[in-house]
């Protein structure tokens, strides 16, 4: 059992290594250890002794994208199986978040924090996001691979320190490589980036990209995935939005609507990727969409495509 056990570790580890390396996380930290700030209260339920430690399985740090002169350090704690996710996952998800917020609870006052955001001293950052991150990931193909909608309403422990932490899931990791993969596969003859929504909470740093290889961590957990496409041979641009939710009037309405008001000022070509796309049931409903969208200003060239893969290819490559 203890062979297995190791075993299920290090395809779950390289399986993390090969996704972080796909959204840009390279040049991450592994297996750090941080000492631990409340021993008795971060206290295995089944240990004797109090806890001196935590352990942080990936550690990322960059310069946030989507927030003025902001740090964004990201603990990661990898959590993977080669069983179903539990019918009733509630229990085991909050140990496994009760663990990842008491890691990131001590990394806030631990020296590999401090160290880190001492490198960026020089570069006009002022504050930093400490976010965690908790991939639930399962080998097993046939359970229910949505398992956040499950537990997204349970109550957590009032007494756990953290701000955010961003849950993935299979489905989570699935739509965000399929996306990525489907890309990479069918849009060859372009360089693809990670698009970098501006607002009013990151529009006065001036070190901040329009767009980037570096996916932002707020979007691990978005339903919608935005990429500019550059033509490697004339620089022309196109973006492109992927759904987590399938095709539909609605869906493709709202995209349009937001794809023309964010990218007005540098493309009119348009891809959308949906989970699944059949031409013979969804084009009417697509040419509808597009008629009523029609700018006459300027030519629109909107393209939709379906995407398909499965994430735990990455294991293979």
């Amino acid at each position: 059992m203890g062979e297995l056990s190791r075993k299920i570790g290090e395809k779950g580890e390289k399986l993390v290594c090969e996704f972080l390396s796909i959204i840009g996380w390279e040049d991450f930290q592994d297996d750090e250890s941080i000492s631990c700030h409340s021993p008795v209260n971060h206290k295995r339920p089944s240990a004797k002794k109090d806890r001196t430690t935590h352990g942080i399985d990936a550690f990322f740090s960059s310069r946030s994208q989507l927030q003025d002169f902001t740090l964004e350090n990201i603990i990661m704690s990898v959590k993977y199986t080669n069983s179903a996710y539990p019918a009733n996952p509630s229990t085991k998800f909050k140990e496994h978040l009760k663990d990842l917020a008491e890691t990131v609870e001590c990394f806030m006052k631990s020296d590999l924090r401090a160290q880190n955001n001492d490198d960026y001293e020089m570069s006009g950052i002022n504050g930093a996001n400490d976010t965690g991150v908790l991939f639930w990931l399962s080998n097993h193909k046939e359970s229910d691979q949505d398992i956040v909608s499950k537990v997204c309403n349970i109550n957590l422990d009032k007494s756990l320190s953290f701000s955010t932490i961003h849950v993935v899931d299979n489905s989570r990791a699935a739509f965000i490589y399929n996306s990525i993969n489907y890309i990479r596969n069918n849009f060859s003859e372009y360089d693809y980036y990670f698009h970098y929504a501006f607002s009013s909470s990151n529009y006065k740093d001036p070190d901040i990209e329009k767009y980037g290889s570096i996916l932002p961590v707020e979007y691990l957990t978005s339903n919608i995935m935005p990429f500019r496409l550059i033509n490697k041979s004339n620089q022309k641009v196109s973006f492109c939005l992927t759904s987590r939710e399938e095709f539909s009037e609605e869906t493709i309405n709202r995209l349009l609507y937001l794809a023309s008001d964010v990218s007005q000022d540098f493309t009119g070509e348009f891809i959308f990727l949906f989970p699944e796309y059949d031409v013979l049931e969804h084009e009417p409903i697509l040419k509808r969409a597009k008629r009523l969208k029609s700018d006459k200003r300027k030519s629109l060239n909107i393209i939709v495509k379906s995407y398909s893969n499965d994430f735990r290819n990455l294991i293979n490559e």
